[in-house]
């Protein structure tokens, strides 16, 4: 809807649009952890995370999809140290994911929890952005938990076991 309006040497043009962000995260084990079971899984495991953001607008020529995931860890109080999720799909319904993690053993989209991590809750929190509109990005911030039970040195044993 263009509407002018005429107030002296100035003349204003109002173009009127919505644009919307919505987003989806999910924190899960690792599919590789042996000792998983649903959302539990030992400390020292990794977790893999999906955002899924949708952007609406009425007007596309005007704004973009999200173009950025950014995820904070409880064990860096979330602050001293994130990483920047890689976009796994594109367009204005973007898939975000863990990039590939250079120590897993599988190259896996991966972050692994720290062995000392206690028993509870652990929560890692992402800030997706760089959503632009000619007012400005639109942005979200997500979280999602699984649950810490032991850590993986309850997993591994050294010494022979006992044949008898």
């Amino acid at each position: 809807m263009w509407i002018t309006y005429r107030y002296g040497w100035w003349e204003f043009d109002l173009d009127t649009y919505h644009a919307g962000l919505s987003a989806t995260m999910r924190i899960t084990p690792d599919g590789k952890n042996p000792t998983a079971s649903g959302s539990t899984l030992k400390s020292g495991y990794g977790i893999q995370e999906t955002v899924t953001a949708r952007v609406s607008t009425s007007q596309s020529s005007a704004t973009t999809p999200a173009q950025n995931a950014v995820t904070y860890f409880p064990e860096f109080q979330y602050g001293r140290f994130w990483r920047l999720l890689g976009r796994t799909g594109s367009g204005y319904q973007a898939r975000f994911e863990f990039q590939e993690n250079e120590y897993s053993t599988y190259q896996r989209r991966t972050h692994f929890t720290p062995i000392w991590y206690p028993d509870g809750s652990y929560t890692p929190y992402t800030w997706l952005i760089d959503s632009w509109t000619p007012a400005g990005m639109l942005s979200m911030n997500l979280s999602d938990s699984v649950s810490i039970r032991g850590n993986l040195w309850m997993d591994w044993h050294i010494a022979p076991q006992d044949p008898s």
